[in-house]
């Protein structure tokens, strides 16, 4: 006991004081404190001589205070326990091989992602609706038959007829076969026919409307046109879904490697419990020192949960695009995990204005509005040609086959031939409908200009800000990698200053921690990167597994 103190009230588990009575060791010119009435109180009052300020002291009830022999640091803890192994991922099966490269899961994604086979089905329907608008020039079959007996004039007719429209000229044919047999009267009598019955064919010409184009044809160029428009949109939602994958393999592949290395940091410190456990056994090392590092175990324990949990969430975010040929999600555990790529390369700079050129090429959006633009010039041909006259000429010919008798057939019977030309002119007075689908044709076209101008200014823009992303991920990767270098070094040295007595487990700490987040900042560096990489190659118009190839004749401007 140190003298003129008088002793704490003891707690048996702390063995610290609670309060003070009093001091029996005060200087002169302090006045003894005051103990108020409550008996709970630990707030003593003091009154200075010096000066006519007041301070209040506050103590706190049941202070630990460490006893004379210092009991309380060397006292062993409670072992850390560990967190648990990571558990399996239920209800989804397990993706097998060796590890996992963005190429199988793009191909993966190619063969059975349910989304992509459903856009897929846009050229399905493209083609159906262009089949369809083909049956207006199918070959159409007519047949009938009528008898009239008894009658006054008993007779027999049938008649067979084919027609169809050609695909050119607006021209349309037809051809037939009938019969008349009996009796008919005289102003029927174009209905009787010799023996073998009348063959006809006939054919009808466009002379000014509907020679160059007609509705017909126009919904069938249209068709054609909607089988191209297909494929940019296809490819469209196909380079999303590759961004959309591409960005999620790279966060599963930064996930798994700071699982790893949440691990590595956990390791180190329950080796460096052990040594510390030594040393305090053998005494030079205070007890506060393991203890120390016993709540970095847990804290970093802690970090390696949330480190398990993160690389689980990847691994089903990843399982949507890794799928098997049946079409199951299937999960990608750390047996596939892989490194990132150790040689990460700057892309070739000084090129831009070939990387937008090739991206104007090759990115399906402009595409698409270019075959828009042609799908309204259709309409607007169509409605310029019905703003025009219409004339159609007509020419028919007939030949009996066999013998027949007529009252008008003469002496040879209806063994006749007959041609017959005709002409049809029809002019709308006021063209109204015409005139107004000219004017939304021609609307529609400048709608598509300016739009078509927006797009290539923002496949443009996207390149400048894709090109940018990967030209800096790059430097920004460089930078992070010096610095995990220089903080390992560091860590390592600290290291072995505390192996030599030179440190403390504090200091260490620090440095792991520091060299733990530099490996977590390469870790976003590398993700970046090859995400960046992706985008840019989305960007140009790419698949995210093609290599960007220029034309090696050019050379980059000066």
């Amino acid at each position: 006991m140190v003298p003129g103190c008088i002793a704490p009230k003891q707690n048996p588990d702390l063995s610290a004081n609670s309060t003070f009575e009093q001091f029996s060791t005060i200087p002169d010119n302090v006045k003894k404190p005051v103990k108020f009435p409550d008996e709970k109180a630990t707030a003593l009052k003091y009154y200075s001589s010096e000066s006519s300020q007041i301070q209040l002291v506050k103590l706190e009830s049941q202070l630990p205070l460490p006893t004379p022999d210092g009991s309380i640091l060397k006292r062993d803890v409670n072992p850390i326990t560990p967190p648990s192994n990571l558990p399996e991922i239920e209800g989804t099966p397990v993706s097998k091989g060796g590890p996992l490269t963005l190429q199988e899961v793009l191909d993966s994604l190619e063969e059975n992602y349910p989304l992509l086979r459903a856009i897929e089905q846009e050229r399905i329907l493209a083609g159906g609706r262009l089949l369809s608008s083909m049956g207006a020039f199918d070959l159409n079959l007519t047949a009938s038959g009528n008898s009239q007996d008894p009658a006054t004039y008993n007779n027999y007719r049938s008649n067979l007829g084919m027609n169809q429209l050609l695909p050119f000229g607006g021209i349309g044919t037809f051809a037939g076969y009938r019969t008349g047999f009996g009796e008919f009267p005289t102003y029927y009598l174009d209905q009787k026919t010799a023996d073998g019955g009348e063959f006809r064919a006939g054919v009808n010409i466009p002379l000014l409307r509907d020679k160059n184009i007609d509705r017909v044809r126009a919904g069938l160029q249209q068709a054609r046109i909607d089988t191209q428009i297909a494929e940019p949109i296809i490819e469209r939602q196909r380079l999303d879904f590759q961004r959309a994958a591409a960005r999620t393999y790279w966060g599963w592949v930064g996930a798994g490697q700071r699982f790893k290395i949440s691990e590595r940091l956990v390791k180190l410190a329950v080796e460096r419990d052990a040594q510390l456990k030594a040393k305090v056994e053998a005494g030079p090392t205070a007890n506060i020192e393991r203890v120390d590092n016993q709540q970095n175990i847990a804290f970093r324990n802690g970090l390696l949960v949330q480190a398990q949990r993160a690389f689980q969430q990847a691994t089903i975010d990843l399982s949507l695009f890794l799928r098997d040929p049946a079409g199951t999600p299937t999960l990608a555990g750390l047996e596939r995990l892989p490194m990132f790529p150790n040689e990460i390369k700057q892309m070739e700079l000084g090129r831009f204005d070939e990387y937008v050129q090739m991206a104007l090429d090759q990115r399906p959006e402009p595409q698409r509005l270019r075959l828009q633009k042609e799908r309204v010039t259709v309409d607007l041909r169509l409605a310029e040609n019905q703003n025009m006259a219409s004339m159609n000429a007509t020419i028919t010919g007939a030949q009996d086959v066999g013998y027949g008798k007529s009252p008008l057939s003469g002496p040879n019977g209806l063994d006749r031939s007959s041609l017959n030309a005709g002409l049809a002119l029809g002019l709308p007075l006021q063209q109204r409908e015409a005139r107004g689908k000219i004017v939304v044709g021609k609307a529609q076209l400048a709608q598509l200009n300016q739009q078509l101008r927006h797009t290539e200014d923002q496949v443009r823009s996207e390149v400048q800000d894709n090109y940018s992303a990967l030209e800096r991920a790059f430097e920004f990767y460089q930078q992070a990698k010096k610095r995990v270098e220089l903080a390992k070094v560091v860590a390592s040295a600290e290291r072995e200053q505390l192996l030599l007595g030179r440190s403390d487990v504090l200091r260490v700490t620090l440095r792991e921690q520091a060299a733990f987040e530099a490996e977590i900042f390469e870790i976003g560096a590398q993700q970046d990167f090859f995400r960046a990489q992706a985008e840019f190659k989305i960007a140009l118009g790419l698949s995210a597994k093609e290599e960007i190839v220029l034309e090696q004749n050019k050379k980059p401007p000066q």
